[in-house]
């Protein structure tokens, strides 16, 4: 009985090896990731390539980016796709700027290399990722902290947050009273406070800190949970009569250094659009702007007609926000927009006017890292 069970242990063994020596490739093959967040139109995704069992030559991988049109053909559109030749990332990783207009919502990014493999033959390899890509949802997530307050539970929800499964995506910024990067004139913090959605003013806040979702309801810091930021995140009321789209409109590399917001239904007259930047690595705003003036009119006037609405479009170099020698968007930053919407109404007894302040709408623009 005790060689029985001996011999039926090693044969379990034996079985559960082959069956995991089977989820490995044999031959050569490549294997690709794509980033879960940014799945909007006109947001970059990262895309990364593994080569298995064989080596790519000194040529690299050739990368082509295809969108889908509605009769389902395919239309090359590579001016889109960024090899992100750096330090850390050579050719085998490139940024997909997704259309703007999808016409299916879908891309195709194939990858190509060729080069030896493990049993010294020469090979050449191929790898297709079809991508889904479509307008989200997009609750603004504020977290306020007062002088002297660390209030970090949220970001690490944040970052514990999944955007590939979630129809929602949190434009999600941190102000901390007090805190300046170097060079930078205005307290982000309180240049908040002054957009007149709440918060607007300082006693508003929890001295422990506390976040605010939407600008209308807020979860104090000291009863913080994970589960509590996900319902609030998930059930924050939003509304449907506007849009934003950020695209990119200049590179330097595989990096967007200007961009355009075109923004539904809003007034660029007397409704404000702000942008804020923020530090990927603890959520904090640096830079709180109001880009109003960097409003550029185009050749169609005043709107842009698409299928959704009317946009009035904002666009702006990351120099105008940050300067010439900082980034607005790429490995270490990135950046949101939140649109407030004024609405001016007469008073009961027909004094002087009286300005209504509400959010409008906002989104993010998040950093290239294929873990999103």
């Amino acid at each position: 009985m005790k060689r029985f069970k001996f011999f039926f242990v090693i044969f379990a063994i034996l079985v559960v090896g082959l069956l995991v020596s089977s989820c490995f490739p044999r031959v050569p093959s490549i294997s690709m990731t794509t980033q879960g967040s940014n799945r909007e139109p006109g947001k970059p995704i990262m895309v990364e390539a593994f080569n298995f069992r064989f080596t790519p030559n000194a040529a690299g991988y050739t990368w082509t980016l295809e969108k889908e049109l509605a009769g389902g053909a395919w239309q090359p559109i590579n001016a889109s796709l960024k090899v992100m030749k750096t330090v850390r990332y050579k050719n085998d990783t490139v940024v997909v700027y997704l259309p703007t207009a999808p016409e299916t919502g879908r891309v195709r990014i194939t990858a190509t290399a060729s080069g030896m493999d493990d049993d010294g033959n020469f090979v050449t390899v191929t790898s297709q990722r079809t991508v889904q890509y479509a307008p989200k949802t997009t609750v603004l997530v504020e977290v306020f902290e007062k002088l002297g307050a660390f209030f970090n539970q949220p970001s690490s929800w944040f970052n514990a947050f999944s955007f590939f499964f979630s129809n929602r995506v949190p434009t999600f910024v941190r102000y901390r009273e007090g805190f300046l990067e170097s060079a930078v004139g205005f307290d982000p913090y309180a240049q908040r406070l002054l957009t007149g959605i709440d918060p607007t003013k300082p006693a508003d806040i929890y001295a422990s800190g506390e976040v605010f979702f939407q600008a209308w309801t807020k979860l104090p810091s000291n009863t913080y949970s994970n589960s509590q930021m996900s319902s609030m995140f998930n059930n924050a009321p939003v509304t449907g009569d506007w849009n934003i789209r950020i695209e990119p409109t200049a590179f330097t590399g595989w990096r967007a250094t200007a961009w355009k917001v075109k923004v539904e239904n809003i007034d660029r007259f007397s409704d404000d659009l702000w942008l804020f930047r923020a530090r990927k690595s603890d959520n904090l705003a640096t830079h709180f702007v109001k880009i109003n003036n960097y409003y550029t009119p185009s050749s169609e006037e005043e709107f842009d007609t698409e299928a959704i609405g009317f946009y009035v479009s904002f666009a702006f170099t990351e120099s105008n926000i940050v300067g010439p020698s900082k980034q607005l968007w790429g490995e270490d930053y990135y950046f949101g927009v939140i649109a407030v919407q004024k609405t001016t109404l007469a008073s009961e007894f027909n004094e002087e006017a009286v300005t209504l302040v509400a959010l409008k709408g906002s989104a993010v623009v998040l950093f290239p890292n294929k873990s999103w």
